[in-house]
């Protein structure tokens, strides 16, 4: 067999390391190619489209599934560059795979991984850690290329294109500068009421409403200078 593709060898390399800093321990093949999956997919959120492995993706059965990516992997077994152990379980075959000591392998940043992207592949480690049916059923239905994909057919990763990319923040404010400086002193002025009530200890357990009265006195004035001021038009990406 050919040498595995340095990008295909990279992505296994750093799943398994993942899931051994996950506590994780030994997985098998299913769950190894999943989580591969699901790192080209947090990839290709910031890459254009483009996944960490280069895997050549396709609708199998009832999910994601790559042939090559699965001959890369018993290749690696094979050199010894990842360990592996087959058994047999109720006439039912199995193989598992971790990393060993060394090499530690490359980290989820090195294959292309941005922090929010690879915070977000710890979590799904951690939320499906010995849970395959758990992993299957994100991996099958609740992944962007799965939902437009066709049995047989290829997976686009397209679909998953500027995702993950934080949009650049347009600082906003208020233009007018006597309004401003208003709102400066009346924040001023809430804060010496608030002064005012801290040196007396008894006074403050005994009337505590006078916080909420100076709050919402303060407030209501903002209000009142704030109330011709056209509204400020931003937007928001949560994740």
């Amino acid at each position: 067999m050919p040498p595995v593709p340095v990008p295909m060898q990279d992505a296994v390399l750093a799943v398994l390391r993942a899931v051994r800093e996950a506590g994780l321990g030994r997985i098998n093949r299913t769950t190894l190619i999943k989580l591969v999956y699901l790192l080209d997919c947090l990839h290709a959120e910031t890459h254009e489209g483009e996944t960490a492995s280069g895997s050549a993706w396709y609708f199998y059965s009832y999910g994601p599934f790559a042939t090559n990516l699965v001959g890369a992997v018993g290749e690696m077994a094979n050199r010894g560059i990842i360990h592996d152990y087959s058994a047999e379980h109720r006439d039912q075959e199995y193989t598992q795979y971790w990393l060993g000591e060394f090499p530690l392998g490359p980290a989820l940043s090195d294959v292309g991984l941005a922090p929010a992207q690879a915070a977000r592949f710890g979590s799904l480690i951690r939320k499906f850690r010995q849970d395959l049916s758990r992993l299957l059923d994100h991996t099958y239905f609740k992944t962007l290329p799965m939902q437009a994909a066709t049995p047989g057919q290829n997976i686009d990763f397209s679909v998953l294109r500027g995702v993950g990319e934080v949009k650049p923040h347009h600082q906003v404010g208020i233009q007018d500068q006597e309004k401003l400086m208003r709102i400066l002193q009346l924040g001023a002025s809430l804060e010496r009421k608030y002064a005012d009530l801290e040196g007396n200890a008894r006074a403050m357990a005994a009337h505590r409403p006078i916080y909420d009265r100076a709050y919402s006195e303060g407030m209501a004035a903002m209000d009142a200078e704030l109330q011709n001021e056209p509204g400020i038009q931003f937007t928001a990406l949560l994740s």
